[in-house]
């Protein structure tokens, strides 16, 4: 399945899966904890749960706004809200920062290719390769789409 056809499934699937209460002004934000407190997952689920809590007066309205819950690397979640609930959110202590969530559109998922060094290669990109001695020990880049 190539890139695109991924992002609109997975787009597809979040739309149908957005809470019903969220109503028009609200937007996806991810709110970053930074380090785990807690070693289970479900702890730290619960304590995202629990801060969305306080903001909406209820824990049926955190549920029903939480899209995803960061719980293995480090601490955070993806939530609907309104920009006065993320500014509320911003400013407890636990939480290090809340941004909007965006999407950046890949530009290759060829490198080779997109750099010129792909099969038809000219006798001048060759050279390159060897001048560059085949590209080890560099990293062009690690990009984490979200998606897994």
């Amino acid at each position: 399945m190539d890139p695109r056809t991924a992002f609109s499934c997975c787009a597809l699937l979040l739309i149908t899966l957005l809470p019903l209460s969220a109503n028009a002004s609200s937007k996806l934000y991810i709110v970053y904890m930074g380090e785990k407190k807690h070693d289970d997952p479900s702890a730290v689920t619960a304590s995202h749960h629990d801060i969305l809590a306080s903001v909406f007066g209820s824990k049926d309205e955190s549920l029903k706004s939480i899209v995803y819950s960061y719980k293995h690397g480090f601490s955070g979640f993806a939530a609907m809200l309104t920009g006065t609930q993320a500014e509320m959110l911003a400013k407890f202590p636990e939480v290090i920062s809340v941004k909007p969530n965006t999407y950046h559109e890949a530009q290759t998922t060829r490198s080779w290719d997109f750099l010129g060094l792909g099969l038809n290669k000219l006798p001048q990109q060759t050279d390159l390769l060897r001048k560059a001695n085949y590209g080890e020990d560099i990293i062009i880049g690690v990009i984490d789409s979200g998606l897994s």
